[in-house]
């Protein structure tokens, strides 16, 4: 009895240590797409694979559903909206991410394909100092057949992830 109780204290030891270290991040993609207003599957599955890989790599992540949006007044419309949420939910740090899609030259624009995107930029915002912390984007390029598909565009959203929590592992 005393070793299950010895085990259970130092698990929730660890548990708090790690809890307390553990950043809260909120984020949200804005979807620019010249050839709809609707929110493709495509960021979806990016949102999906986005907030898994917050999460997986220690975050405490909450994320603001995807926006649709038309050009620059509109983006900074749902960025004040985006930081004032993620103060409300005491985030520390908001994290936007824009895809940039191609789909109206493409020959299955609905369908989940990495080659209807045209690239993803990021910008990590501390939302107690009201700044910008970092930012960066990848361009698709040319893509495979073979990772022109679900599986290529979550493969792209974990590389974006990757670089977004090395910046954050910067701050």
């Amino acid at each position: 009895m005393r070793h299950k109780f010895l085990a259970a204290a130092l698990f929730s030891a660890v548990f708090s240590i790690y809890s307390a270290s553990a950043a809260a991040i909120s984020f949200q993609i804005i979807q620019h797409d010249p050839a709809q207003d609707k929110i493709r599957s495509a960021s979806f599955v990016m949102e999906t694979v986005l907030f898994d890989s917050f999460f997986d790599s220690g975050h405490i992540a909450t994320n603001i559903p995807t926006a649709v949006s038309a050009g620059e007044a509109e983006d900074e419309d749902i960025f004040f909206n985006s930081l004032a949420d993620a103060k409300e939910g005491k985030c520390a740090y908001l994290v936007m991410i824009t895809l940039d899609y191609k789909a109206n030259a493409s020959g299955n624009p609905d369908a989940v394909l990495l080659s209807n995107i045209q690239s993803a930029s990021w910008v990590i915002y501390d939302t107690a100092a009201e700044k910008v912390l970092a930012k960066g984007g990848k361009e698709v390029g040319t893509v495979p057949d073979r990772s022109n598909n679900a599986g290529g565009v979550k493969d792209f959203a974990k590389k974006l992830t990757a670089d977004i929590n090395s910046a954050l592992r910067k701050k």
